[in-house]
């Protein structure tokens, strides 16, 4: 009841107002109206746009991770792969080294061989409470120094080609050569240190 009286009583208001104040008061209701009308599409059209951004930027994500995906995918697929060569490798390398040098006709004068873990899960872990062995994997690396003398550079390549051209992982991780002064082809000695790395199991 009180609000229909209010109301009443503004158009009352409103029909005292001359012409010209009626045409003021119109004109006030009509920028207002046109306003809000604005303001709410500003706003509108703000929101409209942030949520554009965030679609887009989600998007660029989502792109980005399918690329790391197929990146991190590719790299774990090598990875494992040479897991696999590293518990497959059973190479031993005096052998294969005779062989090598057999091949390009000369003789390795001495070995000396070394060890070393590159991991050393085996000096982490625990032993079981019960007391039983354990068995984990490390990284060892396995080498061996050779001497050899009296041998051109073409032999020389070719035995390095040899080893390093095998499935297994065997690298060449040292080379001192000393020439002829006669004969630069000539090699007087050569002293180089292979290696091959595999996983060994190792009771702890």
């Amino acid at each position: 009841m009180s609000k229909q009286r209010g109301v009443a009583a503004l158009l009352e208001s409103i029909d005292r107002l001359s012409t010209r104040e009626k045409a003021m008061l119109g004109g006030l209701i009509a920028a207002f109206v046109l306003f809000v009308v604005v303001g709410s599409y500003w706003f509108v059209s703000r929101q409209i746009s942030k949520l554009e951004e965030r679609n887009q930027e989600a998007a660029q994500t989502l792109e980005q991770v399918k690329i790391q995906k197929d990146t991190y995918l590719i790299e774990k697929a090598k990875i494992e792969a040479n897991q696999k060569e590293l518990d497959r490798n059973k190479l031993r390398l005096v052998d294969e080294m005779e062989r090598a040098a057999k091949a390009q006709d000369f003789k390795i004068e001495d070995f000396k061989e070394n060890k070393r873990y590159l991991t050393e899960n085996h000096r982490r872990l625990k032993k079981r409470e019960d007391g039983a062995p354990k068995k984990v994997k490390d990284l060892v690396e396995e080498t061996q120094t050779v001497t050899i003398r009296d041998i051109t550079l073409k032999q020389l390549a070719g035995f390095l080609s040899a080893l390093e051209g095998r499935r297994e992982p065997v690298r060449v991780t040292l080379l001192n050569i000393s020439v002829k002064s006669s004969d630069r082809q000539k090699l007087r000695e050569v002293r180089l240190t292979v290696a091959t790395y595999r996983n060994e199991e190792v009771e702890i």
